[in-house]
């Protein structure tokens, strides 16, 4: 086997393990569904424009890998799988929030995902492709993935607290990038800077969320001020003998 076959096998595994990253995602808002809290979002914590912009990004890989030539398996089938888990995160949001905004997001997703099923399907790009299109649509998906991780960690900030957010589901996208950084080295710099673009904006956000689990952790643990006298404290001084 081949450097490019095996690393593309490795980086395609790890991806579908990073889908399973998100079916915790999903999982864990199943599980607060089930628990009915009152007066509690089961999606509560969760970026709406990060679940977009992740979409974006499984969409944008999806696309250029088969618009490609010759078409990159290990690139587009992955995807398909991510692109479905967080079209899933998605409804559930939009049945949770049931706002406009959520429910425009889920839509749009969904059309967009169809649409380029059927451009990879039915309009395949020709031997020598744009050297600049399919790269700008990859850099321009990465960049709105960034912002949208963004928001996401100061909407962690700010609310002092993850909610229903996944820690698992982001360790596996780290382990993802890293695998995807190295298929891209073999495909070489003419094809796989983009991918560079799209692993170094997905390590830095998916560590930086990560970092933000540790924080609030450490935020809510009890101060040495906080915490209960000990009992010896209250235990009255016996009075002195005359």
């Amino acid at each position: 086997m081949t450097p490019y076959h095996l690393t593309g096998s490795i980086s395609a595994l790890l991806s579908i393990l990073a889908s399973a990253g998100l079916a915790t995602q999903v999982r864990l808002l199943w599980k607060r569904h089930r628990e009915e809290v009152p007066d509690r979002k089961i999606s509560e914590g969760l970026s709406l424009n990060r679940f977009v912009t992740s979409f974006i990004m499984f969409l944008a890989l999806f696309t250029y890998g088969g618009m490609l030539r010759p078409f990159n398996h290990y690139l587009a089938w992955p995807r398909v799988l991510g692109m479905s888990l967080v079209l899933l995160i998605l409804f559930m949001m939009a049945h949770d929030r049931k706002c406009r905004h959520s429910k425009a997001a889920f839509l749009s997703c969904l059309a967009a995902c169809l649409i380029s099923v059927l451009v990879v399907l039915f309009f395949p790009s020709t031997e020598n492709p744009n050297p600049l299109v399919l790269p700008l649509l990859v850099v321009g998906s990465s960049l709105l993935y960034l912002q949208g991780g963004v928001i996401q960690i100061r909407m962690i900030r700010r609310l002092g607290s993850t909610g229903g957010l996944s820690r698992g589901m982001h360790q596996l996208f780290v382990l993802k990038d890293l695998s995807l950084a190295t298929f891209a080295l073999v495909m070489g710099t003419s094809t796989g800077w983009p991918i560079y673009f799209i692993c170094a904006v997905g390590l830095t956000i998916n560590v930086g969320t990560l970092w933000c689990f540790r924080w609030v952790r450490l935020r809510n643990l009890p101060t040495k001020n906080s915490l209960p006298e000990s009992p010896s404290t209250f235990q009255s001084i016996p009075p002195r003998t005359p």
